[in-house]
């Protein structure tokens, strides 16, 4: 261990200052302190007890300072570290290292500005979370166990953890992290990680973010999307070692082969039966990059001819995405993407609970959401409550296992917790997990086990009330994906990219949407009224709580039934259905 020289000529020790061990029974705050607040935290407390990292400055007590009753023992006032002197209280440490400042007795004004100076937000300048993530980083290279880490920062597992990982990207990526505009955490910084260093990847996470996506929901849907299209790479690989044709979008002439089938009796649509055929092809839609939709060019071979009196019609000349859905329904393109992005925010959403439980204490506006979920019963808490506790989501979310052992000595913020992870499982089971409707739980058309209403109050209550009661230090407040702000916002969700950014997000706007009509559009010379709305396929048909009506009053069905899921109070939806 080396030492420091202090006998050299330049290295002088000062007789007004003093680094003394004092016990904490002759230290008090200064009684001017102005702060009113020390915002004493298990954190902060955590870290205080692994290791006082910085001294607390202290003068003597005047002798002519009129004591109260109480004060006789104390010997020092404590003029800067009032928080840690007060965590040192509260966990009753026996000792404060302390440096006795003889040079501030008798300057009361210098007392008060260094009050000021020593907290003003102007003068302290925290870390950034990538400045933090390289503290930890280095520390961890250093030597010190996660562990440690956790006790003498005061810090998370998770944060730790996230911390080291985003410690290990390369200073490339940091810096084109840093030039995005956004306020990063760590946790931010570490799903970079899995991105290092490809550019790419780094440019379509800062489109998203840049679009006001969260980033976390930024990097899953790049995640998705490449793995989207490595799946795409692989079927087109497939497809043209078998012989098919593979263009990037349907070539002017060519029929797809559901829409061929209809026009020509005996067709075969199946396109194993096609591959010798010189007309046979393939493409993929932008939106769609997993499902290839198969072609003809020469239909004339297959007994198919036009008729001369064929015009243009809206099918073949209509851009995707450009078709105007009817009310709320929403457009193919959009039903989609809606499919992936609702399972998508499902996951990280739920991440964020099994997160949030582990808080010890509940946050205010939990106790009064429990309180009205059991009394107004909404669908989910109706449906599922009962065997939430049975539900995987449960243990995910940090359910006991022993609810009485749990139970004993529980404050009732705990318990309030307890309850609101029941109420936690039986909404994002019923949002996600029960069943294939449930990925229709976005879409006001539609039947879901969870009703859009219902849906929204559950997101309102993570964002909009219990948002805001959570601090930034140990748990980022939940940020919501677009398909979940459209629920919160209640509007129809359109899309992940907004509308005046499709050109600049690279959508093929020059690609025709699929007309399951079109069949009856050629035939006939012109397009029908709707022809902008593709017809929904067996998949989007909805599920009527009720039994089938004829045809002619489905759509009236439909309204009903969108009608009472939207304004219907909670409960009614879920009645229908029993009904």
């Amino acid at each position: 261990m080396s030492t420091v020289p202090l006998h050299l000529p330049d290295i002088a020790q000062p007789d007004n200052l003093h680094l003394l061990r004092i016990p904490l029974k002759y230290l008090t705050h200064f009684p001017d302190n102005v702060r009113e607040d020390f915002g004493i935290t298990p954190a902060f407390c955590k870290s205080l007890l692994a290791k006082q990292q910085v001294v607390l400055t202290a003068i003597p007590i005047p002798d002519d300072y009129d004591r109260q009753e109480g004060e006789e023992e104390f010997l020092f006032w404590v003029i800067k570290g009032n928080r840690r002197l007060e965590g040192g209280r509260k966990l009753q440490l026996e000792t404060m290292l302390c440096l006795v400042d003889l040079t501030m007795v008798g300057d009361r004004a210098g007392l008060f500005i260094d009050q000021l100076v020593e907290n003003d937000g102007d003068f302290r300048v925290s870390l950034s979370a990538f400045e933090q993530a390289q503290a930890l980083f280095q520390a961890h290279q250093a030597g010190a166990s996660r562990t440690e880490l956790r006790q003498r920062t005061g810090r998370t597992r998770q944060q730790i953890t996230a911390g080291i990982k985003a410690g290990k990207i390369s200073e490339q990526t940091r810096r084109a992290a840093q030039a995005m505009d956004h306020a990063w955490t760590l946790d931010d910084v570490a799903l970079l990680a899995e991105f290092d260093g490809d550019e790419r990847a780094l440019a379509k996470i800062q489109q998203r973010i840049d679009w006001g996506h969260p980033v976390a929901y930024a990097v899953e849907s790049v995640r998705d999307e490449l793995a989207e299209q490595a799946a795409q790479n692989r079927l087109v690989a497939e497809l043209e070692q078998a012989g098919v044709r593979v263009t990037e979008s349907r070539p002017p002439d060519a029929l797809l082969l559901d829409s061929l089938a209809r026009l020509v009796d005996g067709f075969d649509p199946d396109p194993a039966r096609h591959a010798s055929c010189a007309g046979h092809g393939a493409f993929f839609y932008s939106y769609n990059k997993t499902q290839p939709e198969y072609y003809c060019t020469t239909p004339a071979e297959h007994g198919y001819t036009p008729r001369e009196s064929t015009t243009p019609t809206a099918a073949a000349s209509a851009p995707s995405g450009s078709a105007e859905p009817r009310g709320d329904e929403p457009a193919r393109k959009t039903v989609i993407e809606g499919r992936a992005a609702w399972p998508r925010a499902g996951t990280l959403r739920q991440q964020w609970l099994a997160e949030f439980f582990q808080r010890k204490n509940a946050p205010k506006p939990v106790l009064p959401f429990v309180t009205r979920m059991l009394l107004d019963m909404p669908g989910p808490v109706r449906d599922f409550l009962t065997a939430a506790h049975r539900s995987p989501l449960y243990a995910q979310f940090g359910g006991p296992a022993d609810l009485d052992q749990a139970l004993r000595g529980a404050s009732t913020g705990q318990q309030a917790m307890m309850m609101l992870r029941l109420i936690a499982v039986a909404f994002e089971h019923q949002m996600t997990k029960a069943g294939q409707d449930c990925k229709n739980t976005w879409r006001p058309d539609k039947y879901s086990p969870c009703s859009r209403a219902d849906a929204a109050l559950w997101l309102r209550f993570l964002v909009d009330t219990l948002g805001p009661e959570l601090g930034t230090r140990t748990l980022q407040p939940y940020q919501p994906a677009p398909i979940e702000r459209a629920l919160i916002d209640g509007t129809p969700y359109r899309g992940d990219v907004p509308a005046d950014q499709t050109d600049i997000a690279g959508e093929e706007l020059t690609e025709p949407a699929p007309e399951p009509d079109e069949a009856a559009i050629i035939e006939h010379g012109s397009a029908p009224v709707e022809a902008s709305e593709p017809a929904p396929s067996t998949d989007d048909e909805p599920i009527l709580p009720h039994d089938p009506a004829p045809a002619s009053s489905a759509r009236q069905d439909l309204a009903e039934v969108t009608s009472l899921t939207e304004t219907a109070v909670p409960g009614d939806l879920g009645d229908a259905q029993a009904a």
